[in-house]
């Protein structure tokens, strides 16, 4: 039966009994001068009247556990919701012992280069296309799993071409947590931002030095509220690229550990709680393919020599260890982080049966720095507009301005002889970058960039990437939930 028919027969049992308790007080006022037997028939009305209140008694306690089952059901249903941060289906229990979480980003640009001498075309590219899991279970148990369908995306023999992150994390004590899987190592400042949070479309020079993502076991927490910390086991891999496995590449693992530190946070100095140092790096025995570098534009500027047979064949062999000590500073609009990042790896050239060995030491660093024209509240992660994009209620979004600086400098002996890089190798590489985001809202945001690399070392042969610098024009549409 449902509730409002209960209560349409619980009026009706007490009108009734309104009736017949009307219909005494009539009696009683008549009964004194009428019928022998009237004091019998008071008292059997009186009975009948106590037990028809007895059962409307019964009646509302009944209607009123039933209502009291009907709510705590209905708080224990599961909850769908969908707004900002993306859809999620959660189970109804105050603990939220179980959640499932929808989201991701999907970043469509255009690179446009300045002058005809870059070996590239001007393109429009699907950069990052990232479907995103994320959920809770029995509380303490949070996994995310995260792919990635964007441009030059390709599969491998390692599994590595589409699975960004896979990890789970327990987290009993929020001093003491535990990670498992595949996830970014913590090394670099930048390299740990997400991709969706970036203030230029591409990241700095520092980050081609760091992991991007690796397989393994982490501990991590914070103390104090003030000082993070994470250290790791992973299986190693080489600067700039990710991994699923150390099949058929070596037998060794990488140590990586990274303390960051809010030193004013808990103070009353709102000036400096914004600030955060730290330092992160890595260490172990790696063999195999050694990576190339990149520029903003996404182009080569320096690579190893390969080859087969008697030909030269440079690989990593032996230790490799990064140091990047960084920082970051926001207050109001403001916002700078900058990093120093080396790298050093021993590595060897084969050839006609002879091997050279060389422990190069590489080094890049980076400052940048925006404001938000709109007064915003600048911030490391995810940056929310006051006044969404909306012509009707005189809402422009939020404007932020940035610019940057950074050099990168691969070490010289691997330019003498006899030589380790290609032909088309530059030793150093000086680049400047200023850029502009409109955050439409918090899901939407249009970037442009301005991005110039020159060159300096290494080859100056005509035609090479290398021969002439490099600007490129990178605009950016960007959908996040």
């Amino acid at each position: 039966m449902h509730d409002s028919k209960r209560l349409r027969c619980v009026h009706r049992v007490r009108a009734i009994v309104r009736f017949y308790q009307y219909a005494a007080v009539v009696a009683l006022f008549s009964a004194g001068s009428l019928v022998y037997g009237a004091d019998e028939s008071i008292d059997a009305l009186k009975k009948q009247l106590q037990e028809l209140d007895q059962k409307v008694r019964m009646l509302e306690r009944k209607l009123e556990l039933q209502n009291e089952g009907t709510q705590t059901s209905k708080a224990l249903e599961p909850r769908l919701s969908a707004g900002a941060d993306g859809f999620s289906f959660s189970s109804g229990d105050t603990e939220t012992n179980f959640l499932l979480k929808l989201r991701g980003y999907v970043q469509a640009d255009a690179r446009f280069y300045v002058g005809d001498h870059i070996p590239a075309n001007d393109t429009f590219l699907m950069r990052r296309v990232r479907p995103i899991f994320e959920g809770t279970l029995w509380k303490y148990y949070d996994f995310r799993i995260m792919l990635d369908f964007g441009s030059g995306t390709t599969s491998s023999s390692l599994n590595n071409g589409f699975l960004h992150d896979a990890y789970l994390n327990v987290h009993y004590w929020p001093e003491f947590q535990v990670q498992a899987g595949k996830f970014k190592p913590p090394v670099g400042l930048e390299r740990l931002q997400s991709g969706a949070n970036l203030v230029f479309a591409e990241r700095g020079l520092p980050s081609q030095f760091t992991p991007n993502r690796d397989v393994g076991l982490q501990l991590h927490g914070e103390l104090f509220g003030v000082l993070g910390y994470q250290a790791g086991v992973f299986n190693g891999v080489q600067d700039n690229t990710s991994g699923d496995s150390d099949i058929g590449i070596d037998d060794h693992k990488d140590v990586a550990a990274r303390l960051f530190a809010h030193p004013f946070k808990k103070t009353n100095i709102r000036a400096l709680q914004g600030l955060g140092i730290g330092t992160g790096g890595s260490i172990g025995n790696q063999a195999g393919v050694l990576p190339s570098y990149k520029t903003a534009g996404q182009q080569t500027f320096f690579s190893y020599v390969t080859g087969a047979g008697t030909n030269v064949n440079v690989t990593a062999d032996g230790e490799h260890w990064r140091l990047v000590p960084q920082a970051y500073y926001y207050w109001g609009p403001l916002g700078i982080f900058g990093e120093y990042a080396i790298s050093s790896q021993t590595i060897r050239r084969d050839a006609g049966g002879a091997s050279v060995f060389r422990t190069p030491h590489h080094r890049a660093w980076q400052i940048a720095g925006s404001w938000f024209v709109t007064g915003e509240q600048n911030s490391y992660s995810r940056v929310k507009p006051r006044q969404p994009l909306n012509f009707a209620e005189h809402g422009w979004g939020a404007l932020e301005l940035a610019a940057r600086y950074g050099e990168l400098t691969i070490d010289e002996k691997l330019f003498g002889g006899p030589s380790f890089a290609t032909a088309a190798s530059a030793h150093k590489i000086r680049s400047w970058g200023l850029g502009a985001n409109w955050y439409l809202n918090r899901n939407v945001r249009l970037m442009l960039d301005y991005d110039q690399s020159d060159f300096s070392g290494g080859s100056t042969a005509p035609g090479q990437v290398t021969a002439e610098d490099e600007k490129v024009i990178i605009s950016r549409i960007q959908v996040s939930f």
